[in-house]
């Protein structure tokens, strides 16, 4: 399924309707409402008529917090078109918000088990964006009460929804939500009912002067309430000329009588034909009435004229270019134009049907449709709806389905296809297979091209993910044949071929693959599908990079990301985040990998992709098992398995056996890598594809050279390594030559092992990562092979490489123990601390003063810390030991206490190297100083705000105290300062941030630790002011300059900047 556009929102439902002049402003009804906006919930009922509309008008008027308005119509039963307008209404207001949660409602497949995640996901954003008091008016909500899921939603939204949210229903009757009454009990929930919105007479008295110019008695606005009971529709009629009173009993009579009677023919013709829709324009009343006319009509005069003459109508959009009627008069019309042109209606409303599906307006087509109880048509309109609904409104084309007489859904193919392909979507492939084999079989007998090629392309899709990929393949080349001449199936063509890249990519023909994708890929950029675009790029990418063409790959996962960043699309940008990290992972860049996947990962559980979710866990089970982190890979590992067994499919299941069996063959169980693939063995050889039986023997052979089956190892080996050449995979071909050669040397096959390096060298790039890792892993089988005469030398040269990129394993290592977010690291063996008192742990255990014998022996250590380059003895007395000027006695003390330094914290601490000695950072060790820089050199990078707060927080908590405080040498002192910059700077940067994102507690809580290292830091007592005007606390305000007055005449002898004077005078008006 390719990306689609999100549910089509009529922006004349979701902008606050214009205020008639002839609106009448009850200031008695307005202050009692505005009285009740501090309620969470507020409910006005009243039937119909009772000027409920126009009230709600008035007030998003006068009211002093921002309205989001939604008008609701009897489309909006749909929950998930409901969902759709109550985010729209709310992003008219508040364009941040919805961003995220609009793209997870069109990634909706059950209401039941998704809209929890969405309803959290939009009262987040509602949380993050938007800081002060608003109203959410919900205006006709009767038309929906009666549905249980919606009234659910509703009901779940106020739970969840802050207190800043204020929602105000309008309803003909009293909401039937679940928790009303508990939020009666917390004062939550107030309302005007029909009573108050009754007229009263003065109320009367100014409606007649206001809109009749004229002056009502006492007695006379009396009469009509007695006579109307206040209703406001019966006064309106009332007030016609020449009218009688009229009650809520007679009122189709009234409107009858006094209303459409009494206008000219083609006006009264007009106001009936218009009746059928909810809104209208010129446009669609030339498509819908214009074939009941002999002549072209001036549609933009008709509506002025009814517009001049206030026949219940309202103009709607910012331009009044769509017109809706009164909701009673609209009632009244439709009733009167089946009893008076009952022939006319059946043919408006099928033109109105082909109107809407042309506009791709879904829901109204269906709507409309239902009205003329035909379920053929019926049947017909949701078929050619769903490739769209199936993208963006997924439960609601589930439920036209399922509204159908069973016979329809069971027989049409068309049905069955959609049925399929909705099957596929939930996860249920056999059954999906199922159905789409039964819609290929009638329109194979039928000669139905069309429907054939879109079932074909729909099967190839779910048998793909079955992981039947011939099959797959054999249904998109089909497809192909049956598109490829008919240029109005150009679409369905370039899907087609994408399906035939996918399965072609799998099988292990990535080169072909390649071609296909990129065909496909062109198709839809001339064909300007920006829904197919970015998809097409992150999948033609990854074969990109398959094929080891690395910049081409990146260039289109940064162009696919790009789009969905600016799309907002949480979903799609974890699936391109995974395939970009596991190319920077397969380059060595691991850091960059590693911050990638944590970013992935987030936007995966953020939009609820289980699928992503699982396949960044294992990339970074990958990530780990590289560095050698193998506790870290396998909790990774355990947690993408658990995720995987919900999900269909067999791809990642397959590659997570093979990733545990390269775990344990890393760590040299041989024992575990055997039952592994012992007990998937079935499973694995049966797998079509080239690569993944390519990695099964690879990694069998390993396991037969472990356990020194070395005949069986070649020849698995070479089974790994003709797959990998087969299907494209230059990289892991080469992984195959160099575990061929270990396995050739152990045979005693010299001139084998030879042809194996040589094919291995004549591969005209440089050394790739991938390959040095391998190296590094096989290394030391490959290292008896650095005598042999002819190669030898060369491997060397390979070896050293390689041994180079081993060296810096421990300290990416460290690296990543910093950054990783998503899984807790196991701890450094080492552990240095020396913010604050000092201390240094060995494998859990702290080393205590008598370890060190002398303090003097742990100022060696951190000596030795902090400098990065290498030391003679020498250089180290003239710092350390200055007294010391006789050769002899300076070589006995530095013996001794080198000898204490390495029985405290262990031999391979300190390094020593032809008269130099320097600490050996190749060790797994952990220094809160190198931590903290770290974390500050990341909050440089950080993309935004947000990012730069975590990382500079993540230093500042790493500071427990001064650099070494219970040193007093001039070198622990100058550092010190140093680091005691760098960390002020941190502080006051944060301070800075938390005050702009309004974290007004931690700014404060920063501020204090500023001033407790530099009491005379004039811009955090600035900070401070400011914070605390945010908090409405203005004594604060005055006790914190009064403090830097204070401090700055007491520290420096001088008073308080112009700037910070302006800022406390403004600060205190």
């Amino acid at each position: 399924m390719m990306p689609g556009k999100s549910i089509p929102i009529s922006k004349t439902k979701i902008i606050l309707p214009h205020r008639r002049p002839e609106l009448l402003s009850r200031p008695r009804l307005l202050e009692s409402l505005q009285a009740l906006l501090d309620n969470k919930l507020l409910l006005l009922s009243a039937p119909a008529g009772y000027g409920k509309t126009s009230l709600l008008i008035d007030l998003a008027q006068n009211v002093k917090m921002p309205v989001c308005w939604l008008s609701l119509d009897l489309l909006d039963r749909d929950p998930q078109r409901f969902l759709a307008y109550m985010i729209a209404s709310l992003a008219q207001r508040f364009p941040d918000v919805g961003e995220t949660s609009r793209h997870q409602l069109n990634q909706l497949k059950s209401i039941e088990e998704d809209a929890e995640s969405i309803l959290v996901m939009l009262t987040n954003e509602l949380y993050d964006h938007v800081e002060n008091d608003f109203l959410l008016v919900i205006d006709d909500y009767h038309l929906l009460d009666d549905v249980p899921v919606i009234s659910n939603l509703l009901n779940r939204f106020l739970q969840l929804v802050d207190d800043n949210c204020h929602v105000l229903l309008s309803s003909r009757t009293l909401p039937a939500l679940d928790d009303v009454t508990l939020m009666v009990a917390r004062e939550q929930v107030a309302g005007i009912s029909h009573t108050e919105l009754a007229f009263v007479p003065r109320e009367i008295q100014a409606l007649y002067a206001q809109n009749h110019h004229q002056h009502l008695s006492d007695e006379a606005a009396q009469e009509m309430i007695e006579q109307t009971g206040g209703w406001i529709t019966g006064m309106v009629l009332s007030s016609l000329p020449g009218t009688a009173r009229v009650s809520g009993m007679d009122t189709f009579a009234y409107l009858g009588r006094q209303v459409l009677d009494q206008q000219p023919d083609y006006v009264r013709e007009f106001l009936l034909r218009t009746s059928l829709t909810d809104e209208f324009n010129a446009e669609f009343c030339e498509i819908v009435l214009g074939p009941l006319y002999t002549e072209p009509q001036n549609w933009l005069a008709l509506m002025g004229l009814i517009l001049e003459k206030n026949l219940f109508v309202l103009p709607l959009g910012e331009d009044g270019r769509w017109l809706r009627y009164h909701h009673l008069f609209r009632e009244f019309l439709q009733t009167r134009l089946k009893e008076e042109r009952p022939q006319e209606v059946q043919p408006m409303l099928e033109r109105m049907v082909r109107a809407y599906e042309k506009a791709g307006e879904w829901e109204k087509a269906y709507f409309t449709c239902k009205q003329l109880g035909d379920p053929e048509t019926l049947a017909g309109v949701i078929e050619h709806s769903g490739t769209a609904m199936l993208q963006t409104a997924f439960v609601t084309l589930e439920g036209w389905i399922n509204c159908l007489p069973p016979a329809y859904v069971q027989l049409r193919p068309g049905l069955i296809s959609l049925r399929g392909m909705m099957a596929a979507m939930k996860g249920n492939l056999p059954d999906a297979n199922q159905l789409l084999d039964m819609a290929v079989s009638i329109y194979r007998k039928d000669d139905n091209a069309l429907g054939l090629i879109l079932a074909l392309t729909r099967r190839a899709n779910t048998l793909r993910f079955l992981g039947k990929y011939d099959a797959s393949l054999k249904d998109a080349e089909e497809a192909l044949q049956l598109a490829e001449s008919d240029s109005e199936l150009q679409s369905h063509y370039a899907e087609a071929l994408r399906m035939k890249g996918l399965n072609l990519y799998r099988l292990g023909q990535s080169r072909r693959a390649a071609e296909e994708l990129e065909h496909s890929l062109s198709l839809y950029r001339e064909l300007k599908e920006t829904g197919s675009i970015p998809r097409l790029l992150g999948e033609t990418a990854m074969v990109h990079a398959a094929v080891g063409e690395v910049e081409s790959a990146k260039t289109l996962y940064q162009e696919a990301l790009r789009i969905w960043q600016a799309e907002k699309n949480l979903y799609s940008q974890a699936d391109t985040l995974n395939n970009l990290a596991v190319l920077h992972h397969q380059l060595g860049e691991y850091e960059l990998a590693l911050e990638i996947y944590e970013s992935g990962l987030e936007c995966a559980r953020s939009s609820h992709n289980e699928r992503a979710e699982s396949l960044i866990l294992t990339g970074l089970g990958d990530l780990y098992s590289e560095i050698e982190e193998f506790e870290a890979a396998a909790q990774v590992y355990e947690q993408a398995e658990a995720i995987a067994n919900r999900l269909p499919g067999f791809f990642i299941s397959n590659y997570l056996v093979l990733v545990r069996v390269n775990l344990a063959l890393l760590q040299g169980d041989s024992e575990a890598a055997s039952r592994i693939l012992r007990s998937s063995r079935k499973q694995l050889k049966a797998n079509p594809s080239a690569y993944e039986r390519g990695l099964w023997a690879l990694l069998d052979g390993r396991n037969q050279l472990l356990k020194h089956e070395i005949k069986k190892a070649i020849s698995l080996l070479q089974e790994g390594k003709d797959c990998f050449i087969q299907d494209g995979r230059e990289p892991e071909s080469q992984w195959g030559m160099v575990w061929l050669m270990a396995a050739y040397d152990q045979a005693g096959q010299i001139e084998n092992v030879r042809f194996q390096f040589r094919e291995l060298m004549s591969i005209r790039n440089k050394p790739t990562h991938t390959l040095l890792i391998t190296l590094h892993q096989a290394s030391s089988w490959l290292k008896p092979l650095q005598s042999d005469p002819q190669i030898g030398r060369s491997l060397t040269g390979l070896l050293d490489k390689s041994k180079k990129l081993s060296q810096k394993l421990l300290s990416v290592r460290r690296t990543l123990r910093r950054h990783a977010q998503s899984i807790q690291m196991p701890a450094a063996s080492l552990t240095i601390r020396a913010f604050g008192p000092a201390e240094v742990s060995v494998h859990g255990r702290t080393i205590a003063m008598s370890d060190w014998k002398t303090k003097s022996v742990r100022d060696l250590f951190f000596y030795f810390l902090l400098k990065e380059d290498a030391l003679t003895k020498e250089q180290l007395a003239g710092v350390l030991w200055p007294e010391l000027t006789d050769p002899q006695a300076l070589k006995k003390r530095f013996k001794d206490e080198i000898y204490r330094l390495r029985r405290a914290a262990g031999r391979n601490v300190i390094v020593f190297d032809e008269e130099y000695y320097r600490f050996n950072r190749a060790l797994d060790y952990e220094y809160d100083v190198e931590a903290f820089e770290s974390y500050f050199r990341r909050s440089r990078k950080a993309k935004d705000n947000m990012d730069r707060m975590e990382w500079l927080q993540k230093a500042v908590d790493l500071v427990r105290g001064p650099y070494l405080s219970e040193g007093d040498a001039l070198w622990t002192l100058d550092e010190r300062q140093r680091l005691g910059q760098i960390y002020v700077s941190c502080l006051e940067e944060l301070a800075h941030l938390y005050l702009d994102a309004n974290q007004l507690d931690r700014c404060l809580s920063i501020c204090q630790l500023a001033l407790a290292q530099e009491p005379y830091l004039e811009v955090i007592y600035q900070l401070e002011m400011r914070a605390y005007a945010a908090l409405g606390d203005r004594a604060s305000i005055v006790r914190r300059y009064q403090a830097c007055k204070a401090s700055l005449k007491q520290s420096l002898g001088i008073s308080p900047s112009q700037e910070t004077e302006t800022i406390y005078r403004e600060l205190t008006l």
